[in-house]
């Protein structure tokens, strides 16, 4: 399995709100001061601040509200799996390809001008 990382820091002023939109596979980490935190189909908020961090692992909207002035990191983390799943899915991308050159080549073999998409 393989893994990269996209991190950014957000700057919040008091009373500034920022929406992160499908924040999946994302840790937020407080930096300095206190951010409100509020995730889509979660009735528990949070609060972090420095050196406090929160996980979100399913695809969901979060709001972040600056309770003070505010800095955050927002890690994403994108996996590529290597398992079973991958493996049937790159089979069947293999079979597919095959295929749409096995097409390409009768497309363009001579006698078979007919053929046209």
């Amino acid at each position: 399995m393989q893994a990269t990382f996209n991190t950014a820091e957000l700057s919040l002023t008091k009373g500034q709100t920022m929406e992160l939109g499908a924040a999946a596979r994302s840790v937020i980490t407080g930096i300095c001061g206190a951010v409100w935190l509020t995730r889509e189909g979660d009735l528990n908020d949070r609060v972090i601040g420095p050196g406090q961090s929160l996980t979100v692992n399913a695809d969901s909207h979060v709001l972040l509200s600056a309770l003070g002035d505010a800095r955050v990191r927002i890690e994403q983390k994108a996996v590529r799996h290597s398992g079973y799943a991958s493996r049937i899915g790159r089979g069947l991308l293999a079979r597919y390809l095959r295929l749409l050159r096995a097409l390409q080549r009768r497309q363009h073999a001579p006698g078979n001008e007919s053929l046209a998409y």
